[in-house]
């Protein structure tokens, strides 16, 4: 049984959403020059799952694109639930805030325009469940500000565990595995948390705050 094979049964199943996300899909690939890579179906259905397991309140995604992954949390999202993106081009919020103002969304997400650690800095507050999807050298930073923003029994998640096979295949070389090699260390050598990567897509890693 090859993992590919696996994959493609399980995508076949969760299909891309309603015709809103099938659209946003489309549309995030269209803007690859802007770094946008969308997450795949299935890691979306997770996202929404675990929301709607979670219930939280206040969402933080680091790295939003044009909204695919923003559509599947709040589609789990509690309505009172508030979702803030960080997106660092321009272009890309722009077109997110059409994608979400498209949805009826807009009321429910903040958008911070710039780069992700630059934003951050001004971050206060706690959040219950952080999303991590931004620039793969800077994972570990991510993941520090993550644990100040967050506190006992909220989730942390991160895409791209895998990164094409660089972060555990010899020979695989990709700019951005020695970031996420180092996430991968932090998140299961730290005693504040208890982490899985799920084998789905490119790999999604989560996280909960045990202390």
């Amino acid at each position: 049984m090859r993992y590919e094979d696996v994959l493609n049964y399980v995508q076949s199943l969760v299909g891309r959403g309603d015709d809103l996300q099938a659209w946003t899909w489309r549309r995030s690939h269209e803007l690859g020059d802007h770094g946008v890579v969308p997450i795949d179906p299935s890691r979306g259905r997770f996202l929404e799952l675990v929301a709607r397991l979670r219930v939280p309140r206040r969402v933080l995604e680091i790295g939003s694109g044009v909204g695919y992954s923003a559509l599947w949390l709040l589609r789990g999202m509690p309505r009172n639930g508030l979702l803030h993106e960080i997106e660092s081009d321009p272009v890309v919020a722009e077109e997110l805030s059409a994608v979400l103002k498209r949805a009826g969304l807009k009321h429910r997400v903040e958008i911070h325009v710039g780069p992700a650690l630059t934003v951050l800095r001004k971050f206060r507050g706690s959040y219950d469940m952080v999303f991590i999807d931004a620039a793969k050298e800077e994972y570990p930073q991510y993941l520090s500000y993550a644990m100040k923003l967050t506190r006992p029994g909220a989730l942390i998640l991160a895409d791209n565990m895998f990164w094409s096979g660089a972060t555990f295949l010899r020979g695989v070389r990709k700019h951005g595995a020695n970031g996420i090699i180092e996430y991968t260390k932090r998140i299961f050598s730290d005693p504040r948390l208890s982490s899985l990567i799920v084998p789905l897509g490119d790999g999604l890693s989560i996280s909960v705050r045990i202390r």
